[in-house]
This record gives structure tokens, C-alpha cells and sequence, in this order.
């Protein structure tokens, strides 16, 4: 009987292991102009505007657990939201990139890749409310592009304003 108690006892514990997951690594974007703007990232040297993944003006969630609420509290059944890559004007944003919050780093995009910095393109609101993504891709609809190596965001306290 003892036995038998320690082993479940034992497989019982086996089922409680948790692990931790700590904070991505972060890009902050500080947005010092009049207007939102998005930020494609793309790592590595880029020198034009990918077509995939696209970006989007708004994310819809379809809400049916209710767990988000209106200001009354009561339970939306969907909702539109900002996606991450959304920078309000004025404001401080802020995209994952890797590594821990402690100590980001750019990821890999590939296990023979040694790509070791990041472009990011910069769309403004008004672009993104006008056009449709393959026109934006076609055109190469960005006001400014910057690239930067793991280095030159280290140096940055891994913050880059915007323009």
C-alpha cells in the first residue's frame, strides 16, 4: 500500500511540473509625428516592401468566451483592435523580436542564415486606410525605410524613433 501511495503520489506531481516562459525580447518604436503609423519588419537587409505576411489597419476578434468587456462591463461578442505593428502618434510602440525582456536579440530566420539586423518600414495610417496591401506592395507605398544591425539597437537601449 505504501507503495502504491508514493507512485501516485509521484505521478500525481509529474502532472503539476510547470514551466516558465519568460517576456519576449522587444523593439520599442517611439512615433514622434502627428499621425499613427505601421511598421512592417522584416529581418535581415531589405530593400523593398515584402508582400507577405501582409499588414492589416485592424485585427477583428471573435469574442464568444466574453472575456473582453466594454466600459459597462459588459461582454463584447467581437471587437476590433490595434495590431502590434500599429505605432499611435506621438507614442511609444513596441513589436517582439526575440531573445527575453531582459536581454533581446533579433532571431534567426533560418538555420543557414547569419542575418544579424533588421529593416523596418514605415507606412503611415492614411496609406494603410486609402490603399489595399498588394497596392502598397506594387507601389512600395513607404515613407521611410531604416535598417539596423543587432549592435546599433544594442547601443539604442534596442529603442528606434520614428522619423
Amino acid at each position: 500500500m505504501r507503495h502504491f501511495l508514493l507512485i501516485s503520489f509521484a505521478v500525481l506531481l509529474q502532472g503539476c511540473i510547470f514551466t516558465y516562459d519568460p517576456a519576449p525580447g522587444k523593439l520599442h518604436i517611439r512615433n514622434n509625428t502627428d499621425q499613427a503609423v505601421y511598421v512592417y519588419l522584416k529581418y535581415g537587409e531589405a530593400d523593398v516592401l515584402p508582400l507577405e505576411p501582409k499588414l492589416e489597419l485592424f485585427e477583428f476578434f471573435d469574442n464568444e468566451d466574453g472575456s473582453m468587456q466594454d466600459s459597462s462591463g459588459n461582454p463584447l461578442k467581437s471587437c476590433f483592435v490595434s495590431p502590434e505593428y500599429r505605432i499611435n502618434a506621438y507614442d511609444l510602440g513596441s513589436l517582439i523580436i526575440g531573445g527575453s525582456a531582459n536581454k533581446p536579440r533579433l532571431r534567426s530566420t533560418g538555420l543557414l542564415s547569419n542575418e544579424k539586423g533588421v529593416t523596418l518600414f514605415f507606412i503611415t495610417e492614411k496609406t494603410m486606410r486609402s490603399y489595399d496591401w498588394e497596392e502598397i506592395y506594387q507601389k512600395q507605398m513607404f515613407v521611410k525605410k531604416k535598417t539596423f544591425t543587432q549592435e546599433e539597437l544594442e547601443n539604442s537601449n534596442w529603442t528606434v524613433t520614428y522619423p
